[in-house]
């Protein structure tokens, strides 16, 4: 029988269920070293799945108007599944980088279909949900970044494990297909309550506006994961010659804090404000990245990526929830314009970082980070007094 809670539960596992995919990223250093790239071209090669991305433009909202967005989640994650294990196997960086462009594609549709059933299932709910739906997926990263470290420690081929978690990735994908059903009526009563909030709304493309600020602050939740997944792990090895299996947890050490951070915060919303959170944790997200660059020891790196990755731990799920109820805009067109617009910042993060690593090293590329957290604080604050914690619901989720 179709309720919140089992609703909650099944878009939690989606979610859980797409952060597995992150399992390969570990191996990234292994990847880099087998083909022998050079910062440069890595960034560029690992920036694949951004461009990807990238180029779904409109798609996933189109997948999600006409299909709805739990077919559209699980048929992405059962073909990117498949593209998992193209990439583990793939002989080349060529095959590599193309595996994940494509991925890339189908991940942008798998994620504005799970944010919008999210903010449906969250409206349902009647109280914040999205941080903690975000949450899993830090679970679902971290349990992937703990296996790929494992495997990486125990010199597991790295297409047999892009094999293993697929299999695991399209039976959990199938299995919690159904829980996240929201009955007709419910979804007819969500249509009804929208179609009279969005008869106030600004005419054309001024109802895009405000989807400008959720795209920065978004960003600052992107790029501290950016920098851990595709950096952190480089950076420990060449900068602190740390083995693969031990800097492969500097994306386990930000997703671990990020899971905190995401599971508090929707407590800490309801009673502070939204905004007031993510303000917060912008700041967090500078002084995370700048521990980072200014580190003598590896312990200090860690201790860089737990701050960055509690402080990002709300902004992209803010950011999504507030595109998700702009009026005049569908929630699926919202969602999936400020998550078009922050992959085109993620697909130019890596390659940024790259090029300017080539330049002057490792330590002021990865500052990107601190940069990003200053300009989503100024953004957050700016958007703080609009609301008060008593009027969150209608304001930003």
């Amino acid at each position: 029988m179709p309720s919140p809670g089992r609703a909650r539960v099944g878009v939690a596992l989606t979610f859980m269920t797409n952060g597995l995919m992150m399992n390969l990223l570990p191996r990234l250093p292994e990847i880099k070293q087998n083909f022998a790239l050079g910062d440069g071209l890595y960034g560029i090669v690992v920036a694949a799945m951004g461009v990807g991305a990238i180029t779904s433009g409109p798609l996933p909202a189109r997948l999600i108007a006409r299909f709805g967005a739990l077919k559209v989640s699980l048929v992405g994650t059962l073909g990117a599944a498949v593209l998992l294990v193209v990439a583990g196997f793939a002989p080349n960086p060529i095959v590599f980088a193309a595996a994940f462009f494509f991925i890339g594609i189908l991940d942008a549709c798998i994620d504005s279909a799970q944010n919008t059933q999210g903010v449906a299932v969250e409206i349902w709910s009647g109280r914040t949900i999205i941080n903690s739906l975000h949450g899993t997926w830090s679970i679902g990263a971290a349990i992937a970044g703990v296996i790929g470290s494992m495997c990486a420690g125990l010199q597991v081929p790295i297409g047999a494990q892009a094999l293993g978690m697929s299999i695991l990735i399209a039976v959990s994908a199938i299995a919690c297909y159904r829980m996240g059903t929201i009955p007709e009526d419910v979804r007819a009563e969500q249509a009804k309550l929208r179609a009279h909030r969005d008869k106030g709304a600004p005419t054309k493309w001024r109802r895009l506006v405000p989807l400008i600020p959720l795209t920065i602050i978004g960003l600052a939740g992107v790029i501290p994961e950016d920098v851990a997944n595709n950096w952190g792990a480089v950076y420990l090895v060449e900068e602190f010659s740390l083995p693969f299996s031990v800097a492969g947890l500097a994306m386990v050490t930000m997703l671990v804090a990020q899971i905190i951070g995401r599971f508090t915060a929707d407590g800490l919303s309801d009673r502070f404000g939204p905004w007031n959170v993510a303000t917060t944790g912008s700041v967090l997200v500078g002084l995370g990245a700048v521990l980072v660059v200014l580190a003598p020891l590896p312990f200090v790196v860690y201790l860089g990526f737990a701050l960055s990755g509690f402080g990002c731990a709300s902004l992209i799920p803010t950011a999504f929830a507030a595109a998700g109820r702009v009026p005049g805009v569908a929630s699926g067109t919202g969602i999936t314009l400020v998550s078009f617009a922050m992959r085109i910042s993620f697909a130019a993060s890596s390659p940024l970082i790259g090029g300017i690593a080539e330049l002057g090293g490792l330590r002021p590329a990865l500052s990107t980070a601190a940069v990003a957290g200053i300009l989503a604080a100024i953004f957050c604050w700016r958007l703080r007094p609009r609301e008060t914690p008593a009027s969150a619901d209608h304001s930003s989720r």
